[in-house]
């Protein structure tokens, strides 16, 4: 019997030994949980006011890229310059008729559209041809005229008769742009 209440209180010292260390590991968490959440919030604080500002110097590049090609502002002829950056030609300007002829791709916003690359707006068929086709004229340096299907806003197949060409400004940046001279209506 002695035997037994011996092991008995062994294994109650031992159970409230485990409980003291349990409270002290989880008390020990709850604050390193208490100050990394701290630390994490003021983080996300920091990068939602980095975002702000880096979310506002765009837009301002974006209005200052229509203000540096204000002379195709009242151009009556859809025209456009994309840059090209590593693999992709990524659109910095479009005039209003562009908007007005193609906006209902991206909402007829003239701003939507800046920044993002030929695969991004166009249909996958269509973005392979653009693509190829600025590839041409960014290597070649030669003026091209081509036809190329677009659809108008109500799905139907047009075709656009474009006229791409290519400058390098400050000998580092291939700009193409592309002016569309007539559209024509697909014939089924």
């Amino acid at each position: 019997m002695k035997k037994l209440s011996f092991n008995s209180r062994k294994l109650l010292f031992a159970v409230s030994n485990i409980e003291r260390k349990h409270k002290v590991i989880t008390y020990a968490s709850l604050l390193f949980l208490t100050i990394s959440t701290y630390f994490l919030r003021t983080e996300n604080q920091r990068v939602k006011v980095d975002y702000a500002i880096v979310k506002e110097r765009n837009l301002n590049l974006k209005q200052n890229m229509v203000i540096f090609n204000r002379s195709y502002e009242e151009f009556p002829l859809p025209v456009w310059q994309k840059v090209k950056r590593g693999n992709e030609f990524i659109m910095q300007y479009t005039n209003p008729a562009f908007v007005k002829e193609f906006g209902h791709f991206f909402n007829n916003d003239q701003y939507l559209v800046i920044g993002k690359n030929n695969f991004e707006l166009w249909p996958k068929k269509s973005a392979q041809i653009f693509y190829e086709n600025d590839i041409a004229v960014s290597i070649t340096g030669t003026t091209l005229t081509t036809t190329e299907e677009f659809l108008d806003k109500s799905g139907a197949p047009i075709n656009g008769h474009v006229l791409k060409w290519r400058s390098i400004r400050d000998n580092k940046d291939t700009l193409v742009y592309g002016m569309v001279q007539r559209i024509t209506k697909i014939k089924k």
